[in-house]
This record gives structure tokens, sequence and C-alpha cells, in this order.
């Protein structure tokens, strides 16, 4: 039986550390897989913003985690806090069922899981309790994108958003972005990847590729940066971007 990705080249932009699971399942169905790890997650450690969070923790009324990098990245640290813990009172609220899981599986409690993964959206669907004087910690990526924390703070929140980890640019061989532009689809897991890409290329975004995003903020960034969007993961997951992968036509 013919596997249904045979004969696909797709490009895997993930960082390494979590690129696994996505590399085996598109090569067990079949595709050649271009690894092109574009950025790596560095966690901040020492920063004094994350340990006031931190020992600020029981006094949040709700907690957004908006990526698996920032729950993973979130996760360690309160583990390795011995005095933090987390109210029964407190909301944790995952962006994307990929963050929820990666939070359940290091033991922190999901509360709201958002219909949709974009910041006007989260802010949409918390307002529907009143956000006045709410406190929200976002443990998320230094120079997060702004449209949560002010929507947030536009309905009368009161955010800390707090970096907890770094997306760091990684160098590329150039032989490695040659057969990734030789390819037929790429994925993207991230805005930071999207703009990572684009730096390697030149003005000229129309590309032979066929872009994949894993949902609407990295949607928009792609289309920002000039380049047309294939297909989009219903769901923040790799069963998501599989089937988006898959919705597209042999090439």
């Amino acid at each position: 039986m013919t596997c249904p990705l045979t004969g696909r080249r797709v490009v895997v932009t993930r960082p390494a550390a979590q690129a696994r699971e996505l590399v085996d399942r598109l090569t067990a169905l079949g595709a050649q897989v271009v690894e092109l790890p574009l950025t790596r997650i560095v966690p901040i450690d020492g920063d004094a913003p994350i340990a006031t969070a931190l020992d600020q923790i029981a006094t949040y009324d709700v907690i957004v985690v908006t990526s698996a990098n920032a729950a993973d990245c979130f996760a360690d640290r309160l583990a390795a806090s011995a005095t933090t813990a987390l109210a029964e009172t407190t909301k944790i609220i995952a962006v994307g069922g990929a963050t929820a899981t990666t939070l359940q599986g290091r033991g922190v409690r999901v509360d709201r899981i958002p219909q949709r993964a974009t910041g006007e959206a989260i802010v949409a669907e918390l307002a529907d309790d009143d956000l006045a004087d709410m406190r929200i910690l976002l443990p998320r990526a230094r120079h997060g994108r702004p449209e949560l924390p002010t929507g947030l703070r536009r309905a009368g929140a009161i955010v800390d958003d707090v970096a907890f980890y770094d997306t760091v640019r990684n160098a590329v061989e150039p032989a490695v972005v040659a057969a990734a532009l030789d390819a037929h689809d790429i994925v993207f897991t991230a805005p930071s990847g999207v703009e990572a890409f684009a730096a390697l290329l030149s003005q000229d975004r129309q590309l032979a590729l066929r872009i994949v995003t894993i949902g609407p903020t990295t949607t928009a960034t792609a289309r920002l940066l000039g380049f047309t969007v294939s297909a989009e993961s219903h769901e923040q997951s790799i069963d998501g971007l599989l089937e988006a992968i898959q919705s597209l036509p042999d090439p």
C-alpha cells in the first residue's frame, strides 16, 4: 500500500528539541523530510521578574500559557521553586492542544483552552468574565507579540508579561537552505520560524514551496512578510499539522 505522502519532500523548521515526533510521523507517512531548525529555545535563568512572579504565583487570578515552549519553561521553574504552589482559585488557560498536553504532562492542571489561538480572540473569550483589576500572568517568550497583553490591559486586567525564555536564531548551512527550497512543502510552527526563514531569503517571497502553518498567528506573520499560505492547521497540534499537509494535492 502506498503511503499518502510518498514522493513529497517536506521541510520541518521546528526547533530540533521539539521536532522529533513531527519528523518521525511525516517519515512514516512516506515523506522525505528536510530538517531545517531555524530557531532554538533558551530558558531564562536567574531573572528577577521570574522570581517575583513565582513568589506571587498564588495571587494571580489567571495564568495564560501561550505555547508548548512556554509551558515547559514555566513548569520547569515552577518545579524548581520548592516554596511555589498554584492556588486552586487560579485559572490556567492553555492556548492550543499542544500547550495543554505539555502542561498536563508536567503536572499542571488546565482549566480552559480558548477556541481560537489569536491574541484578540483570547481577550474576547476571557472578557466574558469581568477582567477589571484581575491579576494575570503571561509566562512566555521575550519579545512576544503585543496583542494579548495590550488587549487584556485595555479590558482592565493587571498583566505581568514575564519572559521565561528566548527564541534564538540558528546559523543554517547554505546546502540545507538549498535543499529546503527544492522541497514541496514547508511547515512553520511559530511566527519566529517564519521571521527567521524570511531573513534567509532575498526580497522575493514568491516561492515554489507550499507553506503550512500551525495556526492563525503564524499565518498572519507569514502573510505580513509577503508569503502565501497554502494550508493552516485547524488546531495547534501535530495531528492538525499532518492533516493540513495531507489536505494539499500531490505536487
